[in-house]
């Protein structure tokens, strides 16, 4: 390379700083300006110094990537958001989310029961939220043999009534004509529903759902399963340990039941591993 730009490229990442604030605004606007025209210079440099040395053609993929970086716009659609990994998708958060306004990955769907296990969870690209229940419903089939005759999601998911034999119950305001009894069993079920937040957490901060270290679109729906197996085993284990663990605290009655002493006695002793 003729130049390094190490020195300038200081300056312009330390310009589009605090972008925005009203008073800074044009200036990052100008460093933007100039990242693209240095990115430009680099990739044809770069073109001439292949095709001097007969390379161009074993690098030629990655050249259209970079150019398509290049010349894509603000508004244009299938943009590539990552070199490294060109199918990542920009998904939108929620309204009144002002810390993260955008996620940069792909759309996981999660299914769980009434119980907390989770019996389905599939991977897609940045597909609306009502678009992705048949998917999921499928994969949930195949896992337990069986449709669910009803299912709770949030209000991401209005636009659909039914998927197949399936109900789609989502919140909402009661009818003035339902009973005590179906408000309560409604209020229930939409509180179950809302216990599936903390398991997205879970699965992101615990189980490597949050950055996903496989490659292509078939990483990340392997990804999205393995994170979902894991927290079934973990939680298959917990329920394991508690089980050992009453079984020796009734040993320990059973042996002072034994010694025929004046009083039985229990102790909870914590696991020796």
């Amino acid at each position: 390379q003729r130049q390094s730009y190490k020195r300038t490229l200081k300056k312009v990442h330390r310009d589009q700083r605090f972008r925005n604030h009203p008073k800074n605004g044009k200036k990052a606007h100008k460093a933007d300006r100039r990242l693209k025209t240095i990115a430009g210079r680099l990739v044809r440099e770069l073109e001439r110094n292949l095709a001097s040395k007969n390379l161009l053609n074993t690098y030629k993929e990655k050249i259209e990537l970079f150019k398509k970086v290049l010349a894509q716009k603000k508004c244009d659609k299938d943009k590539v958001y990552s070199l490294h990994e060109p199918e990542v998708k920009c998904i939108g958060k929620g309204k009144g989310k002002e810390y993260k306004k955008y996620e940069f990955g792909n759309k996981v769907s999660i299914a769980r029961s009434y119980s907390g296990i989770i019996v389905g969870a599939v991977s897609f690209r940045d597909e609306y939220d009502g678009h992705t229940i048949d998917d999921t419903l499928d994969h949930v089939e195949q896992m337990l043999g069986f449709r669910p005759s009803r299912v709770a999601c949030d209000r991401g998911y209005r636009g659909q009534k039914e998927s197949g034999t399936t109900k789609i119950v989502i919140p909402d305001v009661p009818k003035k004509n339902a009973t005590y009894y179906q408000k309560k069993k409604a209020h229930k079920l939409f509180c179950k529903r809302a216990g599936i937040e903390p398991i997205n957490g879970h699965l992101k901060s615990d189980h490597r759902m949050g950055r996903n270290f496989y490659k292509g679109i078939f990483g990340d729906m392997l990804n999205a399963k393995l994170a979902a197996a894991a927290f079934n085993f973990k939680r298959a284990m917990r329920r394991f340990f508690v089980l050992l663990e009453w079984l020796y605290c009734f040993c320990l009655l059973w042996n002072g039941m034994n010694k025929k002493c004046e009083r039985p006695y229990l102790a909870f002793a914590k696991w020796p591993f």
